[in-house]
Order: C-alpha cells, then structure tokens, then sequence
C-alpha cells in the first residue's frame, strides 16, 4: 500500500469517527418524567409517568408523584383518588399519609388531616422539613395533635435532640472573641450544632493567620464525648471525656504534631464562666520535666457581648 493510500485510509476512518460521534446522543442523567416533575412541569410529568405506570401499574412511586402533581395543579380529590392507587401499588404508607394530608387540608378537612398525619407518625414518617416549613400545614401550627406529631418525627429524624447528654457542650456554642488571659486578643472561633444536633464544629481562626477546625460528639455507647481537632499548621488533637461534678468538660487523650514528627499526651477542659464566658485550657506533658506545660489558655468571649 503506498503512502498516499495509507493516508485516504487514515482520513477515512477519521471522519467515519467524528460522524457517528456527531450523532451519538449521551444518555440522559434522568427520565423525561423526573425531569418535568423536578422542573415543575406538572401536567408534563403526569403524562410522563402515566407512560411508565401503563407499562408498570406496580410502580408505587411513580402513582405518587402523579398524585403530588395534580395536588401542585389544584386537582386535589383526583390527588386523593390516585393516592389510593399508589397505596394499592405498595407506595410508602408514611409518603401517603402525609401527601393525603396536604390535600384534605386544601380541601378544608382539617380533622381527616390530622387523622392522616397521625397516621404517618405511626409508619414512623422522617418528613421533618416538609411539616415544619410548607404552607400547607400553616393552618395546624399551634394545634396540640400537630405539633405532638411534628415533635415525633423531629426525635426520629434528628435523635440526637433527644439525648440530653448531646447538649452538654452547648455552653460553649456561639461566635466567640479569644484572648489570652492576659488579655492579649488571640483570635476568633464559631461554634455551631451541626448534623441534626449530633455534632458540635468549631472554626478557629487565630489573628496570625493561621485556623482549624474541630469535631466534638457524644458517643451514648460509651457514655463519652469525643474531640477530634486538624490545625492548619499539622497539628491533629484527639480526646475524649465527660462532664465533671463541677460542671466542666474535662477530656485526655494526645496530640500530634507532623513535622517535627511528635505523638504526646494530652488534655484539656472547658469551664463556663458565671459571666457568660468559657474558659478553655489545653495541656502537653512534657516527659522531660515530667509535668503537664500549658499549651493553649483562652477566654471565649461573646461577640454580642458588648461589656
């Protein structure tokens, strides 16, 4: 074969290359039917997933968010209707119930409402959100029977709340002005509950420039709080600990720092001031000396805290 022949045959297949990558479609990342649904393209998505629901009447979902459109439409007794479908389907029971509510509220059932929220609280519902913020449910707030059912689901999608040890630490939450004890102003640190109450983060930043960031949480299996803390500089703390008769977390464990590389034991407590600040101190043990040499000393102040 010659080199001319070699080189039309090259350009050939590269052009049969890009004509059939021209054509060639990616696959779509979702359905037709969930796409109309997420872009509130109502009617669109009914007609949608009707298609799959003729070819899989035991599509429980997809009954459903036909159901949920038609409430977005207005259609709220052809809702309930389809409802009844979805449920036939094997749909969730606790979607159902809680979907059944925001149209017999719409339709001015309050009672059939409650009776359907109530429900959904028994098949152990986790629609937190949905309950504390849509519109829909405005007409129950402040009712005992919803806000019993909403305080349900609360516990059970955020557990956490309901461990009274979980908020041991809360004293320390808050955006915080730090100064050594000698007032020399050190920097700024944000506590904040995070993780549905599970967890306590903290964001440090020191004036020099340089931060971290920490993790604290209650292990109930142990009966422990945990404190686990990276710093900018390397610096990796790792604790653990309880509250004391006095009121203070009192945690040990080490502290390790990556270069120069060094593993050495470590402690540190947290007291709340009667003034409303914290006071947290951090100590090394320096096996030279045989003693504990204060690391960190800081007095956490509130920043609304103008005195």
């Amino acid at each position: 074969m010659t080199r001319t022949i070699r080189f039309r045959s090259i350009l050939a297949t590269l052009a049969a290359f890009f004509a059939v990558s021209a054509h060639a479609q990616p696959e779509p990342l979702a359905h037709p039917a969930d796409l109309a649904f997420e872009q509130g393209r109502w009617q669109d998505a009914i007609d949608a997933y009707r298609e799959l629901v003729e070819s899989s009447p035991d599509d429980g979902l997809s009954w459903l968010r036909i159901a949920q459109a038609e409430r977005e439409l207005g259609r709220h007794e052809r809702a309930l209707e389809t409802l009844e479908q979805a449920r036939a389907a094997g749909a969730p029971e606790a979607m159902l119930e809680v979907e059944r509510a925001r149209n017999l509220l719409a339709l001015g059932r309050r009672d059939d409402a409650l009776e359907a929220l109530e429900a959904a609280d028994h098949f152990e519902s986790r629609a937190a959100t949905l309950l504390e913020r849509s519109p829909d449910f405005d007409p129950l707030r402040g009712d005992a029977r919803f806000e019993r059912v909403v305080r349900n689901v609360r516990r059970r999608v955020s557990p956490c709340l309901g461990i009274p040890e979980a908020a041991q630490l809360d004293f320390w939450l808050g955006r915080w002005e730090v100064r050594a004890v000698d007032g020399t102003l050190i920097g700024y640190a944000t506590i904040t509950r995070e993780d549905g109450g599970c967890s306590i983060v903290e964001r440090w930043e020191r004036i020099s420039g340089s931060g971290g960031t920490s993790l604290s949480f209650f292990v109930p299996s142990r009966g422990q709080w945990r404190h686990v803390w990276v710093g900018s500089g390397g610096t990796l703390i790792d604790l653990t600990g309880a509250l004391n008769d006095a009121g203070e977390m009192h945690m040990e464990g080490t502290l390790e720092v990556v270069a120069p590389e060094e593993v050495v034991a470590f402690r540190a407590t947290w007291t709340p001031l009667a003034d409303g600040r914290v006071r947290q101190k951090m100590e090394a043990f320096d096996v030279v000396s045989r003693s504990w040499v204060t690391w960190f000393d800081g007095i956490f102040r509130p920043l609304d805290d103008t005195g």
